[in-house]
Parts: structure tokens; sequence; C-alpha cells
């Protein structure tokens, strides 16, 4: 860039950085502001934008010319393609079947409150009347006190709330597109680092096109998030190493930090980057007393980034935190042990025992790195072979254990396999990766990451921060990925390092592969058909052919189909029988938190039948008669037979074994309705929403 470069051009060049940085930004004051009980748009908005200016100067890309600017309108023109389409197809997740329900519940909370804590209302002392009442729900949602919390972290639903803001419910829906959109722009900028902006268009229109990421985006899944701050700070980190910027390294630090704000094993993304960067930082050619104040900086603010996490999870989320205490505090120990040991190993970079990272680097030479390497990728490829020489076994020592196997039953039963639940099936970890990302572009990534290690061991420094980011949660969960292995549930632990790494490494070996050409005008030819074959690959995945089968031609469902069609106006149905009226809710879970947050009003989860003299006591205790609602024509004692008040169908993916789903899971849900009475029966609401005279 020189002075007389076109401000058009540079701000065209610069857009999608400053797009990720706004992004982050926009989403560390909401997570900071949710976490301080403040979460308005009148604290949210202007930390966003404090944040913003603070970095902005710091975070300007180098690589402003004509070309870049280009490729950048493109990256823009793009991603804001693919943004409006998966709009439009985004996602009704307001059923708790699975994580996206209560995160979505809980950003539509945030929209008109502070803090994602419930008031209870009266549910508590309502709940008393019976031993089966609850005045919470299972897992989900959790009494603590006077007040539910939903479970989990707390920056996504408080990021996804900024959209109801804006538009509504319906920008609540729809704004983790926008998260994952920027997640693609993310991805952009860090390729433009290593690869020319025309080429770094390839792994970023890749990430895009893949199932995963369409999937994981539509409805409120954390890892497009994850992905966002994981890549941001790899992005930031790289660029604070290449360039000697503390101010940089400072954004990287917190971005890779903030991780805890968005899922409580954030500390394995914080690890990779903390591990990336000091060897980056221990290995590069650079004044000694500048590395050792840049790995001050970036330990400090990372350091303080993870443990406001962590606080935001015990104060928001405490009995989850709880139960996942285990998992949790190892990881959290494992990430305190390696920043005291960065600390102390920083601060002796002036004296003659911390340069032990240069002499190694210089006694491998050219061909110990090409070895170090050649052990990336093997160990890789082992990992990719493991269907062929093992099956992982879960044990049964806990009632999750038993939970999960009873789970992978049900699936294996209903797809017709042979049946035992106690599989973990992670033998076939890198085989989930090539569902979405086919083998060639799985394999072209294994030789890339070899590659990028030789460039790391010859003191290629930003290489360092790339690999320790991308393969230390990789590894972790080839090895051990600790979830349900249906798809795309499972595929959620690769989604935010592993699966955008795996296409910035496979980049990166096509366009080394083809520079090996013997002229420049069939390397040309040969980037130009990396670059295709990156965006066509992922899409083979969204067709299935088998030539026999009932029907041989099956499409992704997360890519053609809106998840969760009909929850919202099955819910909206509901809540519109009785405005304002307690709710008992009847034989089933899992509209609990959906009735709490959608209806407003406090509610009971009975989980038996209910006599008259409880439903009695419920209504004494709310000071009013209570709105019943159940599925079970038969549990409660009525005044009359009831009739159906709401009859709704709502359809998601299918739960999928070893593919991705390409069938859909219609639940029919039949809703009966009546008011408590003063004896404790229930009068049956009809059809029309007006309750039977008690």
């Amino acid at each position: 860039m020189t002075a007389t470069t076109p401000v058009r051009v540079r701000v065209a060049a610069a857009l999608p950085e400053r797009l990720v940085l706004i992004g982050v930004c926009i989403a560390l004051a909401a997570g900071v502001m949710v976490t301080a009980g403040v979460h308005y748009w009148w604290t949210v908005l202007p930390a966003a934008i404090v944040l913003t200016v603070l970095g902005w100067r710091a975070c300007t890309p180098r690589d402003l010319t004509p070309r870049a600017a280009l490729a950048g309108l493109i990256a823009v023109g793009g991603t804001l393609a693919w943004t409006v389409v998966n709009m439009m197809l985004a996602a009704e997740y307001l059923i708790v079947v699975r994580d996206p329900g209560f995160l979505t519940l809980s950003g539509l909370w945030l929209v008109d409150h502070g803090s994602t804590d419930i008031p209870a209302a009266g549910a508590v002392e309502a709940a008393e009347a019976s031993s089966s009442m609850l005045p919470d729900a299972s897992e989900a949602w959790n009494l603590k006190g006077d007040v539910i919390q939903p479970q989990g972290a707390k920056m996504l639903p408080a990021t996804i709330a900024i959209g109801g803001w804006l538009a509504g419910d319906t920008g609540v829906l729809a704004t983790n597109v926008l998260i994952g959109a920027l997640g693609i722009l993310a991805v952009y900028a860090l390729a433009r680092q290593f690869l020319s902006p025309m080429a770094a268009l390839a792994p970023a229109g890749a990430l895009a096109l893949t199932v995963s990421h369409i999937g994981l985006s539509r409805p409120a899944y954390t890892e497009p998030l994850t992905l966002l701050l994981v890549i941001a700070g790899i992005l930031w980190a790289w660029r604070g190493v290449a360039e000697r910027s503390t101010g940089l390294l400072t954004a990287g630090a917190i971005a890779s930090g903030a991780t805890m704000l968005v899922r409580v094993d954030g500390p394995s993304y914080a690890i990779g980057a903390l591990v990336g960067v000091g060897i980056a930082l221990a290995s590069m050619r650079a004044d000694a007393r500048w590395r050792r104040n840049a790995a001050f900086t970036f330990v400090g603010w990372q350091l303080m980034t993870v443990a406001v996490g962590y606080v935001s999870v015990a104060l928001w989320s405490t009995e989850y935190l709880e139960r996942l205490a285990d998992e949790t505090h190892a990881l959290l120990a494992v990430y305190t042990v390696l920043a005291i040991a960065l600390a102390v190993w920083a601060a002796l970079w002036t004296r003659g025992p911390g340069s032990w990272m240069e002499r190694l680097s210089d006694a491998l030479g050219t061909t110990g790195a090409w070895i170090l390497g050649g052990v990336v990728t093997l160990t890789l490829l082992v990992f990719a072979s493991r269907p062929l020489w093992t099956t992982v076994h879960r044990g049964t020592e806990t009632s999750r254990d038993e939970f999960t196997n009873g789970v992978v039953e049900g699936f294996q039963t209903s797809q017709g396999l042979p049946v035992d639940g106690t599989r973990t099936y992670a033998e076939s970890t890198v085989t989930w990766l090539s569902y979405y990302l086919t083998w060639p572009l799985v394999i072209l990534a294994i030789l890339g990451f070899g590659w990028a290690t030789m460039r790391m061991v010859r003191r290629d420094a930003p290489w360092a921060v790339f690999l320790g980011a991308v393969l230390a949660p990789t590894l972790l969960y080839l090895w051990r990925p600790s979830i349900v292995p249906d798809q795309l549930w499972a595929i959620r632990r690769f989604e935010p390092a592993t699966l955008p790494g795996f296409l910035l490494a496979a980049a990166a070996a096509g366009w080394v592969l083809a520079s090996l050409a013997t002229s420049e005008r069939l390397r040309a030819l040969l980037r130009r058909i990396v670059g295709v074959s990156m965006l066509l690959l992922p899409l083979t995945s969204w067709l299935s052919i088998v030539p026999g089968a009932e029907y041989p031609i099956s499409g992704a469902v997360n890519v053609t189909t809106r998840e969760m069609i009909g929850a919202r106006d099955q819910l909206n149905d509901l809540c519109a029988i009785e405005p304002g009226r307690p709710i008992v809710l009847v034989g089933t879970s899992s509209h609990y938190g959906s009735l709490r947050v959608m209806c407003d009003a406090p509610v009971v989860l009975e989980l038996r039948d209910p006599t008259e003299d409880q439903l009695a006591e419920v209504a004494s205790a709310f000071g009013q008669a209570p709105l019943v609602l159940t599925r079970q024509g038969d549990s409660v004692p009525w005044t009359e037979t009831p009739s159906i008040v709401v009859d709704s169908k709502v359809s998601h993916s299918a739960y999928t074994l070893q593919g991705i789903p390409r069938s859909l899971l219609n639940r029919n849900y039949s809703w009966y309705a009546g008011i408590v009475t003063s004896t404790g029966e229930v009068a049956p609401v009809t059809a029309g929403h007006t309750a039977s005279t008690p």
C-alpha cells in the first residue's frame, strides 16, 4: 500500500477483516455485559464501539492493493449472498430437543432482560403441592434460589439477543447465520496471510459450502461463534508474530481466551493458541526482550479473558458447571500450568536457558524439519486408519454412560445397524471429517499439516501459531470426542478449529504442490484446479446417490430444509390460549423453558398425573387458577372430555450414525388445555381458546 492508494481500494481490501473485528467486538461486549448482569442495548453497543475503536488501528491489514480489494469484495459479496439464503432458512429451534433449544430461548429472554436468570415467580412454592412437581426441568433449566438458570455459557445467547433488538424474535433466530458468515470471512482473512487474495477465496468458499457449517449456523449452536473467535485469534496472533505487534497479540489473546465465554471446553482452544504463540515467540528471530514482553502480554490478556469466562459460567449456570466440574477443572488446570510455564520460560529468554528452542531449530536443520513434518503427517494418517484396526467402546461406570449407551442403541436400531450401545465410534473421527470435506481434501490437509510443521521448525514462526491452535483441540477430539456420535451433532467437536484448519492446510498443500510444476503457466493452471476443486468437493456431500435404494437420490436435509419448522407457530398458539396465567405442564419437560420464555409466565412441571387436591394447592400457591397443558388426554382430572386445542408438526433432521442426515424426523404434538377450578378439577379449553365454565 502507498499513500496514493485510493481510499475505495483500501476500504474494500480491508473490509473482510474489519467485519471480523466488528463481529468479535460485538460478541465480546455482549459476553462481558451479560456476565455483569447488565445486558442492555445501551451497555452492549457502546462497549462494542469502544472495543472496535481500540482494535481498529492494530488490526488494519497490510495488503491493501487493488487485487486484494477485488478479492475482498468478492469475499464479502459471496458471504452476503450466503447470509441471505441461510437466514431465509434459519431454524426455529424453540423446543429443547438439543442445545440450540435452550440457547435460542436464552437469547429471546435477553432481548428484554439484563441476565439469563429467569424468576421462578411463585413456581417454587406451587411445586410443593407434590413430590413429582418441579419448578425447573432437568439438565437444561436449573433452579438456583428463586431463579431458573438455563444451562451453558452465555456469550452466544447474549450475541443473538442483539438481533432481537433489531428485528424481534425473527432477529434472534437469524443472528447465528450472521455469526457463521463472519466465520467465513475470518477464514478468508487468515488464508490471506499465506495465499494470494484470490487464492484465499478457496478455503473460505469451501467452508461456506460444507453441510456442517450451514447446518450448525442456522440453529443457535455455539460452534460458529467459537470458530469465529478461534480463527480470529489465530489471524491476529499470526500477524502479531509476523509484524512484531503486541497490539495484535493482545487481540489474538482476547479472542482465543473468550472461547470460555462461549463453551465450558473453551480452554482446549485457548491452550492450543497459547502453545502455538509460545513456540512461535521462543523460536523466532527477534529481540529477546520484545519476545518476553510479547509473551507476558499474550499470557496476561488470555488468562484474564478465560477467567472472566469461568466466572460467567459459575455465576449464571452454576449447576451446569458443577455437573461438568471434573472435565472443566481438568482443562483449566492444564491451561493454568501451561500459562505459568510460558511466563517463566519467557522470563529466561534474555538468558541462555531460554534459547534452547532456537538452538534446537538450528540443530535439526532442513532434514530434521522434514522428518518432524513427516511425523505429524503419519500421526494424522494413523488416526485416519483407525477404523481398519480398532473399535472404541464406552464403559458403563456412570449414569451418563448408561444414558448415552441407550441413546446410541436407539439410533442403531432405527438405522438397522448392529446394536451395541457401548460403541463411541471414536475410531471414525477422521471419517466424520470426510463426510463434509471429502477424502481428497482430508488427505491434502494431512499433507498440509506436515508441510506447515516443516515451516515452523525452520523458524517460519506464524505457522507455529496455526499448528498449535488447530492441532491441540483437533488431536484431543480425534482421540476422544466424548459426544453422542450421530451427525450433525458429533461434528460439532470439529467445527471451531478442525474443519477450517483442515481447509486452510489443504489450500496450503495444494498451492505448494502446484508450485512444483516446471513452468509458470502450468503452476497457474494447477492452482486454479486446486481452487475450483476445493469449492466443488464439499458440494458433492449435498447429494447421495445409492442405485437400487428406495430413494436412490437423497439430499442433505440440513442444507435443503428449515430445522424445527413449526415450533414457533405451536408455541405462539399455546401462549395465546390464556395469556398471563401460570402454567402446569404435565408429562413432558421439552416445553418447560419454551413456555416460560415465550409465554412469560411461571411454569410448574408435573411428571406424573396430578390429583385434584394437588392442582387446587397449586392454584392457591399462585393466587389464581393456572392453565394446565398436557399431551396426554387422560392425565388430569377433567370436568368433561377434553378436545385437542393445538395440533402441530415439527420437523428436524434425523439422528444418523456414520453419515450426513438425509431424512427428516417429524414430531407430532397434540395438546389439551384446561383451567383449574376451585375444586381442583380441570375445565377443558375449547379449540376456540375459550375456557369452559368451571
